[in-house]
C-alpha cells in the first residue's frame, strides 16, 4: 500500500540524485548495461573522429580546425529526413497505442 510517508520520499527534492546513483543496481539497467555502453562507446567515436577530421566549435563558439587534414577522410554524417519522417510516425503510434489502453 501506498503510504503518505512513501508519498513524501517519492516527492523529496533529492529524489532525482537518489535515482541517478541507484540506476547501476537496476534491473532494467543490468539487463541492457552492455548496449548502453556499446551504444555510447560507437557515439563517442564518432564525435572524436568528425572532431579530429572536421574540426569542432567549442562552447564559446570558437571554430577549431582540424588536427587530420586529408581528402580521404570524410566525416561521418546521417541525413536527417528519415528521422523527421519516422518521429511523426512513432510519435501517432504512441499516441493511438496510449489511447487504446
Amino acid at each position: 500500500v501506498y503510504t503518505h510517508d512513501d508519498w513524501v520520499n517519492h516527492r523529496s527534492p533529492d529524489r532525482f540524485w537518489r535515482n541517478i546513483i541507484a540506476m547501476p543496481t537496476s534491473g532494467v539497467y543490468k539487463n541492457l548495461a552492455k548496449e548502453c555502453i556499446a551504444t555510447t562507446a560507437v557515439a563517442t567515436a564518432i564525435v572524436v573522429y568528425n572532431a579530429l577530421v572536421g574540426g569542432y566549435t567549442d562552447f564559446g563558439g570558437v571554430q577549431h580546425a582540424a588536427v587530420l587534414q586529408n581528402e580521404l577522410l570524410p566525416k561521418i554524417g546521417m541525413p536527417v529526413s528519415p528521422f523527421t519522417v519516422s518521429g511523426s510516425f512513432l510519435g501517432f503510434l504512441l499516441i493511438f497505442r496510449t489511447n487504446s489502453s
